[in-house]
């Protein structure tokens, strides 16, 4: 009897101990479906924000690579004005150059004829003093003849005048005559209408 007790106790107990055992497996199955969840929500969410960063590393390589181009593009549009402006001062320092050198040697011909009008001029006041030298001796060897020549070109002239002088008189007096002439018949004319 005591025997069947001890059994019957140990068989109880060994029952228990199922049943503990199966209600621990259960919780144990709960509680590792339930971490289980967990952990696959927390996987969800941690794959959801590694793509959101590759979306957002993406887009920010996306933005770099923009701003990269964009970079480029104003550096480039920079370079070609500043090369653009480097070769229009070139240019206009090459035609200042040019102008420079234009302007000095039109400055060397105008001095150069300046010298030659100068010396022109010099050569010319020289032919007219010697002109005027040359003219001064003519007139010096003219004028005793001149003098000769005017006297005797007055003495016939005198006789002429006095022989002139009659028939300019006489030629005076006649056109007088004419015109009485013809203002006498005028008026005889008029009583006989």
């Amino acid at each position: 009897m005591a025997a069947k007790k001890v059994k019957a106790r140990v068989d109880e107990l060994q029952a228990q101990i199922r049943k503990l055992a199966e209600r621990f497996d259960q919780e144990r199955e709960k509680q590792v479906s339930s971490l289980e969840q967990q952990l696959e929500k927390a996987r969800e969410r941690v794959s959801q924000e590694i793509q959101r960063q590759r979306e957002n590393l993406g887009n920010l390589e996306k933005l770099q690579a923009e701003y990269r181009e964009k970079a480029n593009a104003n550096l480039k549009k920079q370079l070609d004005r500043a090369r653009k402006s480097v070769d229009e001062a070139r240019s206009r320092v090459s035609e200042s150059e040019g102008r420079k050198m234009l302007l000095e040697a039109e400055v060397k011909v105008l001095k150069a004829t300046a010298k030659q009008a100068h010396s022109l001029a010099k050569v010319i006041s020289q032919y007219e003093k010697d002109l005027e030298k040359r003219a001064r001796e003519i007139e010096k060897k003219v004028k005793p003849a001149v003098k000769k020549a005017a006297a005797k070109k007055k003495a016939p002239a005198k006789k002429a005048a006095a022989k002139a002088a009659p028939k300019k008189a006489a030629a005076k007096k006649a056109p007088a005559k004419k015109k009485a002439a013809r203002k006498a018949p005028a008026r005889k004319k008029a009583p006989a209408q």
